[in-house]
């Protein structure tokens, strides 16, 4: 045993019959100053609370990063980002909020200085970022975060570099060096790419290191997102979708199908639906005659989820609004009757064909009104 394995408390957590009690001696270890190690599916890295500079030098030692890299901050989610970034453009918002937890790290040109950033002292400042950038993630080892949630502070962690890695991937790297109090070993290797790092600029991203998440993936979650609430999802907020579809395409002058490729994301759900559920035969008709499909729609219950990653959203009814803010108060500032003189879109569920296309009409001009003064 090499003598970094001897002074080094190494725990198996698949191993353990308690990890709560795992994460509470990793909690006390980073509280008096220690150096953690976790070891997870995707990556090695290591951590110290982000108030503890002699920790977060001995890091940047053991790490090999070089002077200009920064340290990236573990954070507990989206809220949490702000605080740091308070500035933070409305691109990088989406990324946090769709992607984390995830193997994501959001890069910022800058220290926010009117956030938590500007609070910390200059020596910290200086080893968690040299050139004065930020790094931060929501990683999604579920360990990790079970730490995260019982510190005040963020962790600050480095990833190990590719040759500093157990060329096997059967024994954690992580045992080999010295300087670390405690290695925590919470999920088996399965993929070797990391966390994927993206510049984040006031209107564009730059892929910095490549990793678990691709451009593809990433261009799509970067895009607008334009959510239609209604009851159940097989009438109205359906129709507004495949219609809102219909009407950005021809303003943008490309088909539907490349919508996501131009950064737009049209969706729809229900406050009481049922998932699985196709539209209303009546609706299917009436939008393939405009020339747009309802044909492959499942029904699908509105989430918290798909109303934080949503950039605007617009309900049907009062009825449907005051379901959605109760759920999700936060929205308020997103969240919005289809119609901007305060009206309902009537439910046309159980009439004739020509109420349906009513309603359609009806959305279409409403949808319109939206998206002008969206200047979109």
């Amino acid at each position: 045993m090499s003598d970094a394995e001897s002074t080094c408390l190494w725990i198996d957590l698949l191993a353990h019959d308690d990890p709560r009690d795992v994460v509470h001696r990793a909690v006390a270890c980073l509280a008096q100053g220690g150096i953690l190690g976790f070891s997870t599916a995707i990556d090695d890295c290591l951590a110290a609370s982000v108030t503890n500079p002699e920790g977060l030098a001995r890091i940047r030692m053991l790490s090999r990063l070089s002077e200009t890299q920064p340290l990236t901050l573990y954070l507990k989610g989206p809220d949490e980002a702000i605080d740091w970034v308070p500035r933070c453009p409305p691109l990088g918002r989406r990324l946090a909020w769709r992607l984390w937890p995830g193997p994501l790290t959001l890069i910022f040109p800058e220290l926010d200085t009117a956030g938590l950033g500007g609070r910390i002292p200059a020596k910290v400042e200086t080893l968690l970022s040299p050139e004065a950038k930020l790094a931060i993630q929501c990683p999604n080892d579920r360990f990790v975060r079970d730490v995260l949630e019982l510190i005040p502070t963020p962790l600050a962690t480095a990833q190990v570099t590719a040759e500093d890695r157990n060329p096997a991937g059967t024994t954690p790297t992580l045992r080999r060096f010295s300087g670390i109090d405690m290695v925590i070993h919470s999920a088996s290797p399965q993929d070797a790419r990391g966390a994927t790092q993206v510049l984040i600029q006031e209107q564009s991203w730059r892929i910095v290191r490549e990793g678990l998440i691709d451009a593809e993936t990433i261009q799509r979650m970067s895009g607008i997102v334009i959510l239609f609430v209604c009851t159940g999802n097989t009438c109205r907020s359906p129709m507004a979708e495949a219609i809102c579809k219909l009407v950005l395409a021809r303003r943008l002058q490309c088909q539907v199908g490349e919508l996501e490729e131009r950064g737009f994301l049209v969706l729809s759900a229900g406050v009481a639906a049922s998932d699985g559920a196709p539209a209303a035969a009546h609706a299917v008709e009436v939008l393939r005659a405009m020339g747009g499909s309802l044909k492959e729609h499942r029904s699908r219950r509105l989430t918290r989820e798909m109303v934080r990653m949503a950039d605007w959203i617009f309900a049907m009814t009062e009825d449907h609004l005051d379901a959605l803010l109760e759920s999700v108060p936060e929205a308020h500032s997103t969240a919005f009757l289809l119609d901007p003189r305060g009206g309902d879109v009537s439910d046309p569920i159980g009439t004739n064909q020509e109420n349906y296309i009513r309603t359609a009409e009806t959305i279409e001009s409403l949808i319109t009104q939206r998206l002008e003064q969206l200047g979109l």
